[in-house]
């Protein structure tokens, strides 16, 4: 039985379906990305294709983290970095580069990464966004919501997952609360008296915190 058929197991207590898309919320440096970051690397040696958005680090940082993991063919970047820092930077089949504020650009490359996952065979995908507060930087909220309307649609529609990244503090209640209709539920971190704690909130759902060890490969459980 491959891992959709048995849902895929986020924290203790909550399983993601086909199509879930989640917002992970919480403070800087709370594990949030490393949380991103692992689930992505479990679910890609799963054979999971995965699609990594990243607006806060460049294609090669990652790389450089999945080391031995990093398989072109399995593992679809969208660096929005690279070309806003230098305004040079080259694509390659795996790795295609846009400015942060051409979502246009980044839709369009997710769509293709999607298709072309689908016709090598491949119907599971994790999608990871790291992250939407940069987007917010820079664009209305107005705006940031219709590209994640598209986008959220598509994960539904190909039964993939997908992770969303957002930071706490940097973004009124109000724009919080516009982005959470978007999604299932939400994986909420923080951290209290220097220990970091994480839990799953949805509309039918509320788990107790679990207390996590973050380090820098992998978000566990304590």
């Amino acid at each position: 039985m491959n891992m959709v058929e048995q849902k895929y197991q986020l924290i203790p207590g909550v399983e993601l379906r086909k199509g879930s898309n989640v917002m992970i919320y919480g403070p800087t440096f709370s594990g949030k990305a490393m949380f991103a970051k692992s689930t992505f690397r479990k679910l890609i040696n799963s054979n999971y294709g995965g699609i990594y958005v990243l607006t806060r680090e460049t294609a090669e940082q990652l790389i450089e983290w999945l080391g031995n993991d990093y398989n072109p063919n399995k593992v679809k970047i969208i660096d929005c970095v690279t070309k806003s820092m230098t305004g040079e930077a080259k694509d390659t089949a795996s790795i295609k580069r846009v400015t942060v504020m051409d979502l246009t650009g980044i839709s369009a490359k997710i769509s293709k990464f999607f298709e072309e996952f689908w016709r090598s065979g491949v119907k599971d995908v994790i999608l990871v966004f790291d992250s939407l507060s940069t987007l917010l930087m820079y664009l209305n909220i107005q705006t940031v919501f219709r590209f994640l309307h598209i986008l959220t649609g598509r994960v539904k529609m190909t039964g993939a997952i997908a992770f969303y990244i957002v930071e706490e503090g940097m973004h009124d209640e109000k724009t919080i609360v516009t982005l959470k209709q978007l999604f299932n539920g939400m994986i909420e971190f923080k951290e209290e008296n220097g220990k970091k704690y994480v839990r799953f909130v949805s509309s039918l759902v509320k788990t107790e915190w679990f207390e996590i060890v973050v380090d820098e490969n992998s978000v566990v459980i304590a």
